[in-house]
Order: C-alpha cells, then sequence, then structure tokens
C-alpha cells in the first residue's frame, strides 16, 4: 500500500484544523482516516483528538480478538460504532462543551480494511472516494448544508469558487447522545485506491479534476496530493485542506506518508552507498598522494611539485606541495604554460628538476 498525505493550512486560517491517520494495527488490518474540526480543547486540535481517540478504541478492540480475520462484518461495524461514540463523548468532555453550548466539534471519516473489505464509518462533509480502472466514485454522502452559490458538482455556477461556509447537519462534539456514524461496506478490488478529502481540497474542484490528477499512475502518490491541494488553492479554496492517497489498498504494509508533504520518508540505503563510495575514493586519493608525483603551479604562478592528484574530493585538496622552484610560469614556454594547467606527470623529484631544466633552456615563444 502506497499512502500520500498533503495537508495545506489555507490562506485564511491561523491554524490547520485538519487532522489524518495512515496506520497498519495488524498483518492485514489497516485504518484510514481525515477528520477536519473547530476548537481547540487544550491546545490540540478537535480533529487531532477524534482520530487519536478512535484509532486507541479500534486498537484495544482488535487486541481482543485474535486473529481480527475472524471477524465478522457486523462485529466491524459495531467497533467503528463505538469509536465514534468515545470520541464524541471525549471531545465533548475535553472542550467543556454541552448540549446548550457548541465548544469544538469535527467531521470524521475513517475506512477500516480488513484484508480486502473496506468498512467505511462517516460523519460530517469529509469525504472518502474509490478510484478503479480510471474512473472516481465519491462513497460518502456530505452530512451538511451548502449555500446554492455552490452546486453539487463542487464549483460555482458562475464557474469561480468562492469561499462559503457549509452548515453541517450531523458532526461529533456537539451533543451528548452518541452520534453513529453512517457505516457502508466495500469489497475493493486489486489495484484500488482509496482517497479522503476534506472540504477546503474538494469544494473548489469538479470530479473530473479529481479524476484527471488520479490517473496519471506514472506519477508517485504525493504528486496526485500535492496536485490536487494545489488545484483547489487555484480555484480559490481558502480553508484548511488535507489529501490522503492510498494506492494498491487490499496490499497491507507500512502505511506511512510520502513525503510531500508532506514526503514519504526517503530510503538512508542510497545515501550509505554514496557515503561509503566517497569514503573509499578519498582513501584512494590519499594513498595516491604518496605514490604520484606531478609539476604544476601554486597561487603565485611558481612551479611547484606537488605529490597526489590536481582533484578535490568533498572539499578537501587530494595533493600537498614537496618543493617550491623559484621559477614563474610565464618565463617559461607558452606550451608549456598550458600543459602546467593540468598538471605534468613525473617519476621522482630527480626527474622534475631535470624536466624543469629542460624547459629552462627552450626558447620562449
Amino acid at each position: 500500500m502506497e499512502v500520500a498525505v498533503t495537508t495545506d493550512i489555507g490562506s485564511a486560517q491561523r491554524h490547520n484544523d485538519d487532522a489524518w491517520c495512515a496506520e497498519q494495527l495488524h498483518r492485514n488490518v489497516t485504518l484510514l482516516a481525515v477528520a477536519d474540526g473547530f476548537g481547540r480543547p487544550g491546545g490540540a486540535s478537535s480533529s487531532s483528538v477524534v482520530l487519536d481517540v478512535i484509532r486507541e478504541s479500534i486498537r484495544r478492540d482488535l487486541r481482543s480478538v485474535a486473529p481480527p480475520r475472524s471477524l465478522t462484518g457486523a462485529d466491524l461495524r459495531d467497533i467503528l460504532i463505538t469509536a465514534f461514540a468515545q470520541a464524541n463523548m471525549q471531545l465533548l468532555e475535553r472542550s467543556g462543551g454541552s448540549d446548550d453550548h457548541v465548544a469544538a466539534a469535527s467531521t470524521c471519516t475513517a475506512v477500516l480494511i480488513v484484508s480486502n473489505q473496506a468498512f467505511i464509518a462517516h460523519v460530517g462533509d469529509s469525504r472518502a472516494y474509490l478510484f478503479r480502472r480510471g474512473e472516481l466514485v465519491q462513497l460518502t454522502s456530505d452530512e451538511s448544508i451548502v449555500p446554492d452559490l455552490v452546486t453539487s458538482s463542487g464549483s460555482s455556477r458562475s464557474g469561480r469558487y468562492r469561499h462559503v461556509h457549509p452548515l453541517l447537519t450531523r458532526v461529533l462534539g456537539v451533543e451528548s447522545a452518541a452520534v453513529a456514524p453512517k457505516v457502508t461496506h466495500y469489497a475493493l478490488h486489486t489495484h484500488d485506491a482509496v482517497m479522503f478529502c476534506t472540504d477546503g481540497a474538494f469544494r473548489a474542484l469538479p470530479l473530473s479534476d479529481l479524476q484527471i490528477a488520479l490517473q496519471h499512475k506514472e506519477q508517485r502518490a504525493e504528486w496526485v496530493t500535492d496536485r490536487i491541494v494545489t488545484l483547489a488553492r487555484a480555484s480559490g479554496s481558502v480553508d484548511n485542506a488535507t489529501v490522503m492517497l492510498a494506492r494498491d489498498a487490499t496490499e497491507h504494509g507500512a502505511a506511512e506518508p510520502s513525503a510531500a508533504a508532506p514526503a514519504r520518508p526517503r530510503s538512508w540505503l542510497p545515501a550509505l552507498v554514496a557515503m561509503v563510495g566517497a569514503a573509499l575514493l578519498v582513501m584512494s586519493m590519499m594513498w595516491s598522494a604518496d605514490t604520484r608525483l606531478y609539476l604544476a603551479t601554486d597561487s603565485k604562478g611558481l612551479v611547484t611539485l606537488y605529490s597526489g592528484s590536481p582533484a578535490s574530493v568533498l572539499g578537501f585538496s587530494m595533493h600537498v606541495p614537496r618543493t617550491t622552484y623559484g621559477i614563474h610560469a610565464r618565463d617559461l614556454p607558452s606550451l608549456v604554460r598550458s600543459e602546467l594547467q593540468s598538471g605534468v606527470a613525473v617519476a621522482s623529484p630527480a626527474a622534475a628538476a631535470a624536466l624543469l631544466t629542460q624547459w629552462q633552456a627552450t626558447p620562449r615563444h
């Protein structure tokens, strides 16, 4: 599974109140989720509070069952419903909110993938999509009311996105009664991809733009997530924006994002090979400094006998001066001056002295 995430604070926000989770909970179980909140109980974003509680609740329930693949569909639905209920209560308690006072809230869209079975739990207007054989399908429905200014396709009737604040009809953290997520079940196929977007990423873009970005299979996953966030910004979105893409969603593995940025962690092996190669090269050059001699000029233009090589490696000169002669290069024939620029190899100090005497006897021209 290749997972990439791009998240951006947006031009009109003080904090990034989006959060995401991509974690392999068992050999064949992976949790993917995004959340978009407001309010910061205890200094933490509401979305991160919600995802932390959901992740820990699912972990705890999975540990009580061995192996997880023995769970039925009904069991997995119950696990997700319980996790969302706990997240709702924790957020309400930490924020000091009540049924009469909303202090913090968050959407959440989570997918629990067990082998090739995906169970999607959803509250709010963050979205989950399925990308299969070049076609993108929205798997969740927005639980919000958006002014008529914005059409259901995601772009404004005037062709230009304008910033609006949708009214959420269901959200976590606003009432003590448990908010049951809508849970749906899909069987994933080989090479299916699952994508998540908060509203700052998708609301400015039509579905066709998202689909075109996903069709660039030759690009890495983080290129796609970066591309979608960039397109949303270019279309006028100013809100927090998060896009998470999981390619080959049935292949469970280390579900860590690429970087971009969010960037995926780079392998340390190429860097190690390069360092070892450079060290061997330096050692080789240092050995040659004791075995190779050449004539060249120093910084003052005086002919000098060096041992080593005229090269530098990692900023270190691979040569040392042995003897500086009181002869300036300008007093030697032009052809000799040209050869000295790249170094003239000699077999011994005596051979260097003899060659220098020969050059001095040659008429300048």
